[in-house]
C-alpha cells in the first residue's frame, strides 16, 4: 500500500516567484504540526523524474507558481480533474513540458496517484537572478496555511 499524502514543491529558486513552492515546502519541513503520514518534499525543476516519487502515494498536493491572470500572490487550488484540459494546452505551470509532461505521463503510465491537488500561486516577478516579489512574499503565510488544511481535511 502507497504512503498517504505527498506535500512536493517544485520551482526555480533562481527565477524570483517560481521559487514559491520550494519556500513553501522548506518552510513545512520547519513545522512539527503536520500529520505523521505526510510527507514534504522539494521537487525543484525534476519534471518527468518525479513520476517514480509520486507515485508511491496515496495522494500528491503539488505547490507551484502559476500563471493565471489574477493579481501576484493569489493562491488557487485545482484538483487534477480540474486542470487536465489546462494542462494539455501547456498553460498552466511556468515548468511547462517538465511538470505538464510528469502528470500526463503518469496518467497515461496509470501511475498517477489516486487524488492530485495542485496549489497554484501568481507570480508577479519570473527574472532570473531577482529575489521573490513581495505580493508573493505575503502569500506565503496564507499559502501554508492552505497546506495544514489540505492535509488536516482528509485525516
Amino acid at each position: 500500500m502507497p504512503a498517504h499524502t505527498l506535500i512536493l514543491g517544485v520551482g526555480n529558486p533562481l527565477y524570483g516567484d517560481d521559487a514559491i513552492g520550494v519556500i513553501a515546502v522548506q518552510a513545512l519541513q520547519q513545522r512539527d504540526d503536520l500529520p505523521p503520514d505526510v510527507t514534504v518534499m522539494d521537487g525543484g525543476t525534476e519534471g518527468i523524474g518525479l513520476i517514480p516519487v509520486m507515485e508511491q502515494y496515496q495522494r500528491v498536493i503539488l505547490v507551484d507558481a502559476v500563471p493565471m491572470n489574477q493579481p501576484p500572490g493569489t493562491i488557487r487550488r485545482f484538483t487534477w480533474d480540474e486542470v487536465r484540459p489546462i494542462l494539455h494546452e501547456r498553460t498552466l505551470s511556468l515548468h511547462q513540458s517538465d511538470l505538464t509532461e510528469a502528470l500526463v505521463l503518469a496518467e497515461t503510465l496509470d501511475c498517477l496517484p489516486p487524488e492530485v491537488v495542485i496549489f497554484g500561486v501568481q507570480p508577479h516577478n519570473r527574472q532570473w537572478d531577482q529575489p521573490m516579489s513581495a505580493m508573493v512574499e505575503n502569500a506565503l503565510p496564507i499559502l501554508l496555511n492552505a497546506l495544514i488544511n489540505e492535509v488536516r481535511s482528509n485525516d
